[in-house]
């Protein structure tokens, strides 16, 4: 069960759920419990589902609901947290479960919903990890088979696991996406190609629309796939080290700022901090992971819920087509001219101040 809520001046609830294959609303009459990321059992009718409703999001009227068995794995991260926020949140972090939706609201206004959704941050940091875990114990084994390529094989041994991660997450749409383009940068890497090219960001978006061709008018597809390009923009044009990194924060809050503000509204002056959340964050993923291990996951919780209730409030802030015509026009342009990156970052800081 991915939402649940009750339809407003009726007697009836709205229900979203997801399997491995489809996603689907259907509706209760009956007076059901919280069940937002609950496995349930049900019969749906799809008599009158036609090919194209079931290619997207379809209704189905359904009957005989029932609660299946809690997983280990999640009763192990509910017992590290007394707060059921917290609970819901680091299963989001860690297995994919959908957030409440006020929740989300509070993250979605103080600019870090990205954080608690998988998707490629999260693969990210998990290949990292996972590469400097398995380069001591390659070493050993190297000194038998010299010949044998490091980087290959590590690599090959990173992808694997991630994919077994991608099965126990129920294969998520955002980490497929991540992990279609993990394998890519791998393959263009081996082939000793440019991995910062069009090309790579070209095939990524075909092959996911190739698996995800629902997904297409989607702006959660959209915008993830624009974090990608923008993120791609940068190296281009600026030379990967540790102060890169650090300004890589800074210049995606600007350029996405643009994007998701023109499609979701919710802002308040908390946001501009950001920018220092995700590379806090970079940090407290890995740590959180750790604690989780040892049953200490609840630590942080009282300074997380302090943190999240500074999005309570907020304002909607909008921007107009036109800004986002232009922009989008020349960040396209700027991957062939340094200028017109430096550009972007301030027609970015211009409209940021211009729609506050």
């Amino acid at each position: 069960m991915i939402n649940q809520y009750k339809k407003e001046g009726k007697n009836y609830q709205i229900l979203k759920l997801k399997n491995n294959s489809l996603t689907f609303y259907t509706t209760s009459r009956e007076n059901l419990k919280n069940l937002l990321n609950e496995k349930v059992k049900l019969t749906i009718i799809t008599s009158k589902v036609s090919f194209f409703e079931y290619l997207f999001t379809f209704y189905a009227p359904s009957f005989n609901i029932k609660l299946l068995p809690a997983d280990k794995i999640d009763l192990f991260i509910e017992k590290q947290h007394s707060s059921s926020v917290m609970k819901n949140l680091f299963k989001a972090l860690f297995l994919g479960e959908s957030i409440d939706f006020s929740t989300r609201q509070k993250l979605s206004s103080l600019g870090v919903s990205h954080l608690f959704a998988l998707s490629g941050l999260h693969l990210g940091f998990i290949s990292f990890v996972l590469y400097f875990v398995f380069s001591p114990l390659y070493k050993i084994f190297q000194k038998k088979f010299p010949y044998r390529n490091r980087f290959f094989d590590l690599g090959i041994s990173v992808l694997a696991v991630e994919f077994v991660y991608l099965y126990f997450t129920s294969f998520p749409p955002s980490l497929i996406r991540a992990y279609v383009l993990e394998v890519l940068i791998f393959i263009f890497a081996m082939r000793f190609k440019e991995l910062f090219s069009l090309n790579i960001l070209f095939f990524t978006i075909l092959f996911s629309f190739l698996i995800f061709f629902s997904k297409i008018f989607s702006i959660g597809f959209l915008l993830s796939f624009l974090g990608v390009f923008y993120i791609y923009l940068f190296f281009q044009h600026v030379k990967f080290s540790f102060f890169s990194s650090v300004f890589l924060s800074f210049y995606m809050f600007l350029v996405m700022f643009v994007w998701s503000h023109y499609f979701f509204g919710n802002f308040n002056y908390f946001q501009f901090l950001s920018p220092l959340v995700n590379i806090i964050f970079s940090f407290f993923y890995p740590l959180e992971i750790f604690l989780h291990l040892l049953g200490f996951g609840g630590v942080f919780d009282d300074f997380i819920l302090k943190y999240l209730s500074l999005g309570s409030e907020f304002y909607e802030v909008k921007i107009s087509f036109v800004w986002v015509v232009i922009f989008g026009i020349m960040s396209l342009l700027a991957f062939f001219s340094k200028y017109l990156f430096y550009g972007i970052n301030l027609l970015a800081f211009f409209i940021v101040i211009l729609a506050i």
